[in-house]
């Protein structure tokens, strides 16, 4: 998951996975569009608790597959699972692979990472002739749910001031994915085949706040390791009230918010 070098508590692999079976479908998507007939060495990067990892299991099941993931929580998790996987622990920044892959898979990590310009290169770089890399990236910074994390992190202190350092405002502010022609550009000159996309899904989902279920394990994580406990409480306070105003629930009792995702896949 999340690769920076923090000191901050781990990820919430029990949280993570409420929503397993909506987290799988871009991994899907993302798997459909990948043609490699017989990849001999998988590594599963930002592996989490292992949703891709079974799924690269399953349809390669001869292939030496490695999840590799920062957080030790969620590996546990992974390690649970009932298939043939190595299992690192390892901050992406770090990371390289002990041999040359066939396929680097990466559902939901890179987006988390700067400097795309030099990441994706190097990332391509370690990939054997004829071999891909398939990432899928939430594209949020647009999204409402977003904009209320920034205004609440800009008004939500006592009298509308701000909460936490301008460092966290701005660093939660910032827009680390390329636009997609930017992506072509940057990797079409080293691939030989390559297909960018985008997708926008309605995500229908349940609970008493399930936006904020959502998003409280991935995206808010930052927000929630750099305030302090009184700044905490009053964030989720009148977060959780926007929140609720701008996603009521339906008539149905289901609540409905849109989540758009880059899609990359690129072949060397």
């Amino acid at each position: 998951m999340i690769t920076r070098r923090t000191t901050a508590p781990d990820w919430d692999a029990k949280a993570y996975q409420q929503f397993s079976r909506l987290r799988q479908r871009p991994v899907n998507e993302l798997l459909d569009r990948i043609e490699l007939q017989n990849p001999q060495r998988i590594y599963d990067l930002g592996c989490g608790t292992g949703i891709a990892t079974q799924l690269l299991a399953k349809r390669w099941p001869r292939a030496q597959l490695q999840g590799v993931d920062s957080s030790a929580q969620m590996l546990d998790e992974a390690r649970c699972l009932p298939i043939r996987a190595l299992w690192k622990h390892c901050d992406l920044l770090d990371w390289q692979p002990e041999q040359p892959a066939d396929l680097l898979f990466a559902a939901a990590v890179l987006h988390f990472i700067e400097g795309h310009e030099k990441l994706l290169p190097r990332l391509l770089g370690y990939l054997n002739p004829g071999g891909c890399l398939a990432a899928h990236m939430p594209d949020w910074r647009d999204a409402l749910w977003y904009r209320l994390m920034l205004d609440t992190l800009e008004n939500g202190g006592p009298g509308g001031t701000p909460l936490g350092t301008p460092e966290l405002r701005q660093r939660m502010a910032a827009r680390p994915l390329l636009a997609l022609e930017d992506y072509y550009r940057l990797l079409a000159p080293m691939t030989t085949s390559l297909d960018i996309w985008e997708t926008e899904q309605l995500q229908v989902v349940d609970g008493k706040s399930p936006v904020y279920d959502w998003v409280k394990v991935s995206a808010l994580r930052p927000v929630m390791q750099a305030l302090s406990s009184a700044e905490q409480a009053r964030f989720i306070y009148h977060y959780l009230m926007r929140v609720h105003e701008h996603y009521p629930q339906e008539g149905d009792g289901h609540t409905l918010f849109a989540f758009k995702r880059i899609f990359i896949v690129a072949r060397v």
